[in-house]
């Protein structure tokens, strides 16, 4: 929707883009409450069409009239993330509307306000987990936190680690780096690790007002010297499904694809599920790992 103008850096939107970014904000003032006291408005008089002026909402914004008339009428200028943002705030627009201000105009929109206690897991998401039994599963956040698992993961790797732990060491990359018992469940090891950690770097883009994000790389360069090797390399891949390879003491090898799948009514929570091939060896070693033969 959006290309960079010649020798600027800036997007440079499409007609229509610019068309429907200037309608959406035309129907936002429109609907907007006029009322002085809730908008801090100077009293004024009758009015003959509904919602804000476009005065008012420059006013409330500090965007000049002129300026913002132009972005109603869709002209061709850019705007940036503080404006929209100020704009989001003079219309009084709820999340799921300031994002979509922020898409109409090219821009990424800001993270979603975190808060220092994670929301719980919602009963579908938690239902969801158990249904995909005897296949393990569980759930992380955007730090890799995990959240909540099912009792395939807990007989597959939960169940050799010690849970009776702070929840900001339930964390794929610290338990990975930290816990030795993990080495010799993973066929390859060494590469999950460089995979993680390119991850977590690609992450981190997105993570940089994130006090839990700052504080699980602090703890991870004082813990792991491999972490701090391959963490200054500035490796960055995206998640990617594959196949993974697993040596467990009990069962055998498990040779399991997995997906990831974003909970969209949670956003920044995504299901880990791995999951063997129909008819395999695989199958009912699992089966038999999570006592449920023949399911």
């Amino acid at each position: 929707m959006a290309t960079p103008a010649s020798g600027s850096g800036r997007p440079t939107l499409s007609e229509h883009s610019r068309k429907e970014l200037g309608a959406f904000l035309r129907s936002r003032r429109e609907r907007s409450e006029p009322s002085a006291v809730a908008a801090g408005l100077p009293a004024g008089g009758r009015r003959r069409t509904p919602g804000l002026r476009r005065e008012e909402v420059s006013l409330l914004s500090g965007v000049s009239l002129t300026w913002y008339t132009w972005l109603e009428q869709g002209r061709d200028i850019n705007v940036s993330p503080q404006i929209l943002l100020a704009l989001a705030r003079a219309l009084s627009l709820d999340a799921v509307e300031r994002d979509h201000l922020f898409r109409l105009a090219g821009a990424e929109p800001p993270p979603a306000v975190r808060t220092a206690a994670a929301s719980p897991m919602s009963p579908a998401v938690r239902a969801f987990l158990d249904a995909q039994s005897p296949n393990p599963a569980f759930v992380i956040d955007r730090c890799f936190d995990v959240l909540a698992w099912n009792d395939a993961e807990q007989a597959l790797v939960a169940g050799r680690l010690d849970v009776d732990r702070p929840q900001s060491e339930l964390n794929v990359l610290w338990l990975m780096f930290t816990e030795p018992g993990l080495r010799g469940l993973f066929d390859d090891w060494d590469g999950e690790v460089r995979w993680l950690t390119a991850m977590l770097r690609g992450q981190a883009a997105y993570e940089m007002d994130n006090p839990r994000f700052a504080e699980l790389i602090d703890a991870l360069l004082g813990a792991s010297p491999l972490f701090r090797e391959l963490w200054a390399a500035h490796d960055v891949q995206v998640f990617r499904s594959s196949v993974r390879r697993f040596h467990h003491p009990v069962v055998g090898q498990l040779d399991l694809s997995y997906v990831r799948l974003a909970v969209e009514d949670d956003p920044g929570r995504s299901v880990v599920v791995h999951f063997p091939e129909p008819g395999s060896p695989t199958q009912e070693r699992l089966r038999r790992l999570v006592g449920r033969p023949g399911v």
